[in-house]
């Protein structure tokens, strides 16, 4: 086999190439390459951003829980609301504001923790320390985006056999909620096998507890929350 060969290039010159290993000629690779690059240059491209996960999150903060100094905190909110009735002390999603409707998501994971504790900076939280929230749905009738409980998927039958009652009605356990440990923040809900997760348009406040080893200064408690959605799953319906 020859090691050159003649081509003419698109101009009409005529160039000695150089033959490869299967035959072809550099020239040859070249002209391949840069169409195949044209072709690339073509397809619609992400922002400078890039291609974003449908993962992306929710980010807020929750202050002024309580004043003053105490070693142990438990407050309950929205305990005698129910649907269709508002929630209040609510995140709701899509919104700057309550002039529209909020939008639904599926929450895929959710994770809280603490911050702003001061005292003599020995102090442990202890177990059990959580936060809960009620999910919330939009309110058809209402003009805003304000949001109310959602009850639960079906009735529920406790039968506790004379040695324990279950609650399975009401303000309260009438209603979906879910838990965040503040103590241990590994064991919070994360959907990891697929983005399916849990749907809501957004939270309620139901429940604060923290526990501490010593007495600290709660005025300053700051709890942080994110909330992990699946953007493909946005829609204005549930």
């Amino acid at each position: 086999m020859r090691k050159y060969r003649l081509e003419k290039n698109a101009n009409g010159m005529i160039t000695q190439c150089e033959n490869n290993a299967d035959g072809g000629t550099v020239y040859a690779q070249r002209v391949e390459l840069r169409k195949e690059a044209e072709k690339k240059l073509a397809r619609p491209t992400p922002g400078k951003l890039g291609g974003l996960s449908n993962l992306q999150f929710f980010n807020f903060r929750i202050s002024d829980i309580i004043s003053g100094t105490a070693q142990f905190i438990e407050k309950n909110y929205n305990a005698t609301s129910t649907f269709p009735a508002n929630a209040t002390q609510t995140i709701m999603f899509g919104v700057p504001g309550t002039s529209n409707k909020a939008l639904y998501y599926n929450i895929v994971s959710l994770n809280a923790s603490i911050a702003g504790i001061f005292g003599t900076g020995q102090e442990q939280l202890e177990n059990p320390s959580l936060i809960s929230f009620y999910l919330l749905q939009n309110i058809d009738t209402s003009t805003t985006s304000l949001g109310t409980k959602i009850p639960q998927p079906a009735p529920l039958s406790g039968n506790g056999g004379g040695a324990v009652t279950f609650i399975t009605s009401g303000d309260i356990y009438g209603a979906q909620s879910i838990d965040c440990d503040l103590a241990n923040e590994n064991a919070n809900y994360y959907q990891n096998n697929d983005l399916r997760g849990i749907r809501a348009s957004g939270l309620a406040l139901r429940r604060i507890l923290m526990q501490f080893d010593a007495s600290v200064n709660l005025s300053t408690a700051i709890i942080d929350v994110t909330v992990g959605v699946d953007t493909s799953s946005v829609s204005t319906t549930y």
